[in-house]
């Protein structure tokens, strides 16, 4: 499905989803009163439900298409299996209970408006499943009418690579689209791919091949092109970095814009304000920590200043001081060879790693512990050099021996003071490099304003209970 069709279904499914709960919700005192003899409530007088409090039943309404995305009941073209649908709706069914019970804590209900508040965590899911199943059995009755299918043709190299390439495209995908011919570089004549589409009503070209086949498959495309017939362009499947898509206007050029960073959207928007006033908020909030922490470095090590600036890679690898509070004694550069010399290296590839690292003095230790040793980069944060989330940022000597060039789209996005190695792996005995590189990526590929907020609120327990840096 492409990018316009799920969110034409994205649209449809949510605000469909939104007008049902909203009908329900409105007759749900009705349907109380009717499931009252069957339950043993009291009958009374039927209540405007949205009406006690507009604003928070409003909320609830509005976040149950918001909810039922998280739980990914949209994706795979909300075409899954019933029981996925049954157990994604069983899941958003929990986060609405706790949604009414929160509301309940607010302000004290009768029995009555208990009663309603029941019948729509139930009742919402099932008016939901039901528009589900309708939906579902629509789109498979057209699935299995090829007439009423997308008419495509597909274009690539020979037979034998198009077969290939679109048998591993996903199923569920592919069985929205007639393939009436195949269009072979340098073999099919523009004349004959024309008969196809005119004989066809063909809507859709599907390129195969990568990039590299636009060029080789160009007389097809632009016959396309001036049928307005769209043109999808598939990666080759060996590429494993997830590009994302776009296309910028320049005078008149048109660029296609090929990224695997995250686009600027709002959400990067977003994270740039979510940066800088967190990080204000921790400064001003751990005001009262820095002070007795510098006052204990100087106990710990007199000769010594309170904070260390060490050059790391930023964003694209440009170099930028990073700070941090002193937890090693003054000499602890050049004892670092001597170190791995004498007792090896816990990581592999070229971080070092040392948990009972002589060159920590005692204090050094507990506010490596806590993470404490990382509060001043906050500072780095407002002056727009790292953000809150993101892949930590490595020393520039280590950053040049990377063992492999593609580690280096880790510096794609900004560092920052915490990701997924930070939460789940640093203090893993068995954590690696490469393990900390998968993370990376595999934040950078999945990003959104979201994972950031849920990241953060997972550094939390963390830093708390002592899962940091030692």
């Amino acid at each position: 499905m492409t990018n316009v069709g799920k969110n034409s279904l994205l649209q449809f499914a949510s605000v469909a989803d939104f007008c049902a709960a909203l009908l329900f919700a409105y007759y749900s005192p009705q349907l109380t009163n009717l499931l009252a003899p069957l339950m043993g409530w009291r009958v009374q007088e039927p209540i405007n439900i949205l009406m006690m409090s507009p604003f928070l039943s409003g909320m609830a309404l509005t976040f149950v298409p918001v909810v039922l995305y998280v739980v990914g009941f949209y994706h795979r073209g909300n075409v899954q299996r019933v029981s996925t649908a049954l157990r994604q709706l069983l899941l958003f069914a929990t986060y609405y209970l706790c949604a009414i019970a929160f509301y309940q804590t607010l302000r004290v209900h009768d029995a009555y408006v208990s009663h309603i508040l029941l019948v729509n965590m139930v009742g919402i899911p099932v008016v939901v499943f039901i528009r589900f199943l309708l939906v579902r059995m629509w789109k498979l009755r057209i699935r299995n009418n090829p007439a009423d299918l997308r008419q495509v043709i597909l274009a690539g190299a020979s037979e034998e690579k198009i077969n290939d390439a679109w048998n591993k495209l996903p199923e569920y995908w592919r069985r929205g689209m007639h393939v009436v011919g195949h269009s072979i570089a340098g073999v099919t004549e523009p004349v004959e791919v024309q008969r196809m589409i005119a004989a066809n009503a063909v809507s859709h070209l599907i390129v195969l091949g990568g990039i590299s086949a636009y060029h080789d498959n160009e007389p097809t495309i632009h016959l396309c092109e001036l049928q307005g017939i769209d043109i999808y362009i598939c990666r080759n499947e060996h590429r494993s970095i997830e590009l994302k898509t776009d296309v910028s206007e320049v005078e008149g050029t048109y660029m296609l814009i090929l990224t695997s960073t995250p686009p600027y959207t709002w959400e990067r928007l977003a994270k740039a304000v979510f940066d800088r006033a967190m990080a204000l908020l921790m400064l001003i909030g751990s005001s009262p920590l820095w002070l007795i922490t510098a006052v204990c470095i100087k106990i710990s090590d007199p000769k010594g200043p309170v904070f260390y600036r060490q050059m790391r890679s930023g964003l694209y690898g440009k170099p930028f001081g990073m700070w941090k509070f002193r937890s090693m004694y003054t000499d602890a550069e050049s004892r670092l060879a001597e170190i791995k010399r004498q007792m090896g290296n816990e990581m592999d590839g070229p971080l070092f790693k040392l948990h009972n690292d002589p060159r920590v003095f005692p204090f050094g230790h507990f506010i490596r512990k806590m993470s404490i040793d990382e509060l001043p980069q906050v500072i780095n944060v407002l002056l727009g050099d790292m953000s809150i989330v993101g892949p930590r940022p490595l020393a520039v000597y280590e950053t040049e021996e990377m063992p492999d060039l593609a580690h280096r789209r880790r510096m794609s996005v900004k560092p920052g003071l915490t990701c997924y190695w930070q939460i789940e792996d640093r203090s893993d005995a068995e954590n690696s490099y490469q393990k900390m590189i998968e993370k990376d990526l595999k934040y950078i590929d999945h990003w959104s304003f979201w994972l950031d907020i849920v990241l953060f609120l997972r550094t939390i327990p963390a830093v708390l209970f002592g899962k940091g840096a030692v």
